[in-house]
């Protein structure tokens, strides 16, 4: 897997996703602890997401100073090794997406779930699929 994909019109907005993602990454319903972001738009019911696209050559990777991303061969996800991570927020100020988070004074990025996100299986709606079962 190389990442996951959101269809926006499928969307509903019921946050599943965003909370199974805050449960995985902090142990529980710390909103600002998920990877994944809906912004809700209740008037049109058109809301867009904030996610990491596990950029071929991700700028979070590049700019980093001292080389804490690296991809996982495993599931494909860059991840970040705390190790090194020296938190000077380079990472997530570069990412276009801006798909990387600050929490517990840390950056944060999507590690897809080790290789099964769990915010496609949270979907009840099938608007989070795995990239490679997109259309």
């Amino acid at each position: 897997m190389a990442g996951f994909t959101v269809i926006s019109d499928l969307c509903t907005g019921c946050m599943n996703c965003v909370v199974v993602c805050s449960l995985i990454q902090s142990g529980n319903h710390d909103r600002s602890a998920s990877v994944i972001r809906v912004n809700l738009e209740l008037f049109s019911g058109k809301h867009t997401h904030v996610f990491c696209r596990q950029c071929e050559n991700p700028e979070c990777r590049s700019t980093c100073p001292e080389g804490a991303i690296n991809k996982d061969m495993q599931s494909g996800a860059w991840t970040i090794n705390y190790d090194l991570c020296t938190k000077c927020g380079i990472c997530a100020d570069a990412c276009p997406y801006g798909a990387m988070f600050w929490y517990a004074s840390a950056p944060l990025k999507c590690d897809l779930c080790g290789g099964t996100p769990a915010c496609c299986e949270a979907c009840c709606f099938d608007a989070i699929i795995p990239a490679e079962d997109k259309t």
